[in-house]
């Protein structure tokens, strides 16, 4: 059987919840007429039994936005079954897919055209062509993240710090600071001005509208919004302890500084030159971090939190939906 082109419609901007599901299929260049949509309450049967294809078939399965949006489509070729029911494929086609011009799933590959460059997923990395030698060098950029409000501190990676290949960052929004500025702009949260990338920047404000509710009836919320002092977004660096260039390099990670730590640890580096080998044991009553309101609130709408990476991070927030997406699936 030869390979079987799919087209969904896609979204022109992201949306966290979608409330329907628009499936097409060509098959050998017939195109069937578009199933009639599916109610919401069928999206998430769909999603629960994990159903990724029909009997003798393939499918696409992508998330569209409001029910009246004009949606482009995203090409798709097939050749293999297997790969599209990868949770990792998955939650990176739904987090990504207003961004995604086309997607190839091979029995061993799975190529996405991402800013009119080919990215290849191989076994949870992404690289650009020609550097696919690179795929042993580079940790996957899927991780365990903890989707319920920690009660211990997270178990320390044997591996140390992380090395991420970025070759998606790149390619979607450039490598020097002159081309990664041209996909973002100024704005505020919560009365703190900061540069962020515009696929972030939405997210953000729903963030903001929803800590603001918050704080009107959570006073530790409150507290925590009078208390931040300083905002670090667009900061072109690495990760600590790794060759990885952060988030922040793309604007699309902020630290949100309070004005004390009231003595408390917040960050690894830091708790390793005071307390040595022990470090990443610390309990999490002496660490200092955002009220449990706030995280929740930003993992809501995509945003990790680094105080629950074992190499914690306490006032970092970085938005990867595909991690939160990804650990939904396999919870």
């Amino acid at each position: 059987m030869g390979a079987e082109v799919v087209e969904a419609s896609r979204p022109p901007g992201m949306t966290s919840h979608p409330r329907w599901l628009r499936i097409r299929r060509l098959h050998w260049g017939t195109v069937l007429p578009m199933l009639q949509r599916m109610k919401w309450i069928a999206f998430c049967t769909v999603l629960a039994f994990g159903v990724v294809g029909t009997v003798g078939s393939s499918w696409a399965l992508l998330s569209s936005p409001e029910e009246d949006a004009q949606a482009r489509p995203i090409a798709m070729v097939v050749e293999g079954n297997h790969a599209q029911a990868d949770p990792r494929v998955r939650a990176f086609v739904d987090a990504y897919g207003p961004l995604i011009d086309s997607v190839t799933y091979g029995d061993d590959d799975v190529v996405f055209a991402l800013g009119s460059r080919p990215i290849h997923f191989q076994d949870g990395r992404m690289l650009g062509e020609g550097r696919l030698d690179l795929v042993r060098d580079c940790d996957p950029i899927f991780y365990d993240y903890s989707l319920d409000p920690l009660t211990e501190p997270p178990p320390l990676s044997t591996e140390g710090s992380p090395v991420y290949c970025t070759d998606v960052l790149e390619s979607l929004w450039g490598r020097t600071e002159a081309q990664i500025r041209l996909h973002g702009r100024s704005t505020t949260f919560l009365d703190h001005r900061m540069f962020l990338n515009d696929f972030v920047i939405d997210a953000l404000a729903t963030v903001e509208g929803d800590i603001l509710e918050a704080a009107a009836d959570d006073v530790s919320v409150a507290t925590w919004i009078d208390e931040l002092s300083i905002t670090y977004s667009f900061i072109d660096r690495g990760i600590a302890g790794s060759s990885t260039r952060s988030h922040h390099s793309w604007g699309m990670a902020l630290d949100l500084v309070p004005n004390s730590y009231g003595g408390r640890h917040v960050y690894w580096r830091w708790s390793r030159v005071l307390v040595g080998e022990g470090w990443h044991r610390i309990p999490l009553e002496q660490r200092w971090s955002p009220p449990l309101a706030v995280i929740e609130i930003f993992e809501r709408h995509g945003f990790v939190w680094g105080g629950k990476w074992s190499h914690f991070d306490d006032v970092h927030f970085e938005y990867r939906p595909e991690i939160l997406l990804y650990n939904r699936l396999i919870s």
